[in-house]
């Protein structure tokens, strides 16, 4: 349930999900897709729809944020980490959301799932390369204890994920990570290869 008291569903990607990325992707403005991308990029090729929705549920994560109220049940945002394979505890991860729904809690609940998916897996860290101008993200990762370093027009943040609920700083978003640590969230397994299930849903 976001601030507001919108439900929303969040679940793993699928392959399935290809439209729903491009529909998601279109509805972005400009600056967010910049933001996202740290390019103007105009659509998503086929092949980048492909790496997007087809992925392995450990060294390549991601979940999606849709409305289950409306038909099709339309995507509002995502967040996915992919492992360093020269740094295999340590993950780049990116988050998402619709400019419309920014503001409301979608993206701390997505990266929330995110830390929980990475601490399983091994991740210790999430890196993102982000433009300084991105205040609100920015805000997020900073709650969260973010080291940031300038590399160029870029800043690159590193984010540790909490082991323990004592890690974290006394922040609005440090205290959401607190069910991270605690081990309060929702795990998920695979119905069947490419089909991930959170499981008791």
């Amino acid at each position: 349930m976001l601030r507001d008291g919108t439900r929303i569903l969040v679940r793993p990607v699928l392959p399935e999900d290809r439209e729903r990325l491009r529909e998601g992707f279109a509805r972005l403005s400009a600056r967010s897709r910049y933001r996202r991308f740290l390019t103007s990029l105009e659509h998503l090729s086929d092949q980048q729809v492909r790496d997007l929705t087809e992925i392995d549920y450990d060294d390549h994560m991601a979940w999606v944020a849709v409305d289950p109220s409306r038909p099709g049940r339309p995507g509002l945002g995502v967040a996915r980490y992919v492992r360093l394979a020269e740094e295999p505890a340590v993950a780049e991860a990116a988050v998402t959301v619709l400019d419309e729904y920014q503001g409301r809690g979608i993206g701390t609940i997505l990266l929330r799932m995110l830390a929980g998916s990475a601490r399983e897996h091994g991740i210790r860290s999430f890196r993102g390369y982000v433009l300084a101008e991105n205040a609100p993200m920015l805000d997020i990762l900073q709650d969260l204890g973010a080291t940031a370093v300038q590399e160029g027009p870029l800043l690159r943040v590193d984010v540790p994920i909490p082991a323990t609920a004592d890690e974290l700083p006394d922040t609005p978003t440090g205290r959401v990570f607190r069910s991270v640590a605690k081990g309060e969230l929702p795990p998920f397994r695979l119905r069947d290869p490419g089909t991930p299930e959170v499981a008791g849903a």
